[in-house]
């Protein structure tokens, strides 16, 4: 299969791997084409044209970015959508009738892709490790607990405090950066989050050999672990209670269980490569159905759908984007016919 991968490249050496031909348009130094900016709907045909012609699918996974791509819902390529942070990016809701099918990251939120009025079909996909480069090096886990994370941020902005609150009960060491030699050093793994989200941190600690210990939240969880058993979790917001579970977890002789029975969890279950079989095996039977075809016949419902995204774009507060790029997603939202630049 021929993919055109947008925006992240996390699967891109994984589709290759597998024996596709890939290409890959983003924002960041590994991509194969580095956009420096917004790409047109008649550019974007003058390149593939040119570098990739007639590829079979067309993949937008999440880089917590807006969109560089334009018109992807007017091709007659299929289009497949991987959402990672829809609680961070609500425009994605309305995006996601752009492609043929979408994936999204946190079960709580399905519901709101499900209704779509192009009623393109989308599914629950949690995240996942790589074990490429999660992995457990087997050596001493000198570290008693953990945090590999950003320590401030304008999403979650009481994360420093939650994690100053545990150091005061429990042993902490808290960092930013590369997480994979703090991983393999530490027997627990603390993990919070922004929304309740089940986020990376959590598949790649397991993966890493490391107990993890979160939120008991939704979007999931329980679906893919169970708590006592290959995961260890706390009260969502409640520091005081995530240090009695984790300094009971130190004290039991069978922590290091937690983590065995975690990491094989993840490595059966929860990889990138299961997760890109996932994706193919939807692509090749949406191709096989003719997809794009029935999303062009609803194209006048599918602009108004992407151009809502646009609106959200261009008055979410909440978005760091400068006032030209806001003006821009404005132009877009009110294009006649919603037609790409």
């Amino acid at each position: 299969m021929r993919i055109l991968n947008l925006h992240h490249t996390a699967f891109v050496p994984v589709f290759r791997a597998m024996g596709h031909e890939v290409l890959s348009l983003g924002t960041t130094a590994e991509c194969d084409v580095r956009l420096t900016e917004a790409l047109s709907r008649n550019r974007l045909g003058e390149l593939l044209a040119a570098r990739f012609p007639d590829p079979d699918c067309v993949f937008w996974f999440d880089s917590c970015e807006v969109p560089w791509v334009f018109g992807l819902e007017t091709l007659p390529t299929l289009t497949i959508g991987y959402s990672v942070d829809q609680y961070m990016h609500p425009w994605h809701v309305p995006y996601s009738a752009a492609f043929d099918a979408f994936f999204v990251a946190q079960k709580d939120f399905l519901p709101l892709f499900t209704d779509c009025p192009t009623d393109r079909p989308a599914f629950w996909s949690p995240l996942f490790c790589n074990p490429r480069r999660d992995r457990d090096a087997q050596q001493v886990r000198d570290i008693p607990v953990s945090f590999v994370g950003t320590l401030d941020g304008r999403v979650n902005t009481t994360r420093r405090a939650f994690l100053d609150a545990f150091r005061q009960r429990a042993p902490l060491f808290a960092t930013s950066g590369s997480y994979v030699p703090v991983f393999q050093r530490s027997r627990i793994v603390l993990n919070q989050s922004a929304a309740g989200e089940l986020n990376f941190r959590i598949f790649e600690a397991m993966a890493c050999g490391a107990t993890v210990l979160t939120e008991d939240t939704g979007n999931g969880l329980h679906d893919l672990f169970t708590p006592g058993e290959n995961i260890l979790t706390y009260k969502r917001g409640d520091p005081a209670d995530a240090a009695r579970v984790a300094l009971a977890a130190l004290a039991d002789p069978h922590c290091d269980d937690f983590a065995a029975a975690g990491k094989r969890s993840v490595l059966a279950h929860h990889t990138i490569t299961q997760r890109a079989k996932t994706i193919l095996d939807t692509a090749k039977s949406l191709i096989a159905s003719r997809a794009p075809a029935k999303r062009l016949a609803q194209l006048p419902t599918t602009n108004n759908e992407v151009r809502k995204a646009y609106a959200m774009l261009a008055v979410d507060e909440h978005l760091p984007l400068p006032d030209a790029q806001r003006r821009f997603f404005l132009s877009m939202a009110n294009c006649a016919g919603g037609k790409p630049f």
